[in-house]
């Protein structure tokens, strides 16, 4: 997966391409801090003027604006289809493909219920992160035994408290020239242990916005996003969670190939 491919262009305009998607990064970023400071101020009244219950409906609303005004504002068309049909009365693990750090604007953006992200353990530390962490998402500790332990029991508890959780399978973007890298097993075996349902997402084409292969770049794009309807997990065992993850996987690469095939993406 690549950017805009400016590799086989004169030097000259190899070189403005560069400075604008360079530009186009830097204006990214400033976008994200200021729909992110407007984001925070609701936040902040939600969590303090509000009960759990409705704070929760309300963050995901402000959520979803924060996500769409976000990628208007760096000039990203987002299309959906699947999830205008979604019907889920109960939480669930929600798992995507992982293409570039704009996934997640696009999954707050196009997500049919609301849910909350993965937040690692130091992000407690980092002032505004660590409170919307605190306030809105699970934080992870894997360093030894005890604390993955702890960090699955608060995951289920989680889920347990009606909330959903988005996981990526592939647990970083993907590097490499393939529609998907390897998944762990983290996201199926919480569902299968929560008895919770898993709603799958396929992103396509947001490498194109921004990719891990060039750092510091961005650019406008269209991204297309596929909800799946949720596949029970009740009645499943730790032994179905192969069975599980290449279910998911079998259907986010016929979502990509169908995709690439149909738009001639590269």
């Amino acid at each position: 997966m690549s950017s805009i491919k400016v590799e086989n262009l004169p030097i000259p305009i190899r070189l403005l391409a560069v400075a604008a998607q360079r530009f186009w990064f830097i204006w990214c970023c400033f976008s994200f801090l200021c729909t992110g400071i407007v984001a925070l101020c609701f936040y902040v009244l939600i969590f303090n003027l509000f009960s759990q219950k409705k704070a929760t409906v309300y963050t995901y609303q402000v959520t979803k604006w924060w996500g769409k005004a976000l990628l208007a504002c760096m000039l990203v068309r987002v299309t959906k289809e699947g999830a205008e049909h979604f019907a889920l009365n109960d939480s669930c693990v929600l798992v995507s493909n992982h293409l570039s750090m704009c996934d997640i604007p696009v999954c707050m953006a196009t997500a049919p219920i609301s849910f909350s992200f993965l937040a690692k353990k130091e992000a407690d530390r980092v002032p505004v992160v660590g409170y919307l962490a605190r306030n809105m998402h699970v934080y992870v500790d894997r360093r030894n035994k005890q604390t993955r332990k702890e960090t699955n029991e608060r995951m289920q508890q989680h889920l347990h408290d009606g909330h959903s959780i988005l996981i990526y399978p592939e647990g970083t973007r993907n590097k490499t020239d393939l529609l998907l890298t390897d998944f762990y097993d983290g996201a199926f075996k919480l569902a299968i242990e929560t008895q919770k349902p898993l709603l799958i997402a396929t992103i396509c084409g947001s490498q194109k916005i921004s990719t891990p292969t060039a750092p510091f770049r961005a650019s406008p794009a269209w991204v297309h996003t596929i909800w799946e309807q949720p596949i029970s997990t009740v009645g499943m065992t730790l032994e179905d969670i192969p069975r599980l993850r290449e279910m998911t996987r079998e259907r986010m690469t016929y979502n990509l190939e169908c995709f690439y095939e149909q738009y001639s993406v590269d």
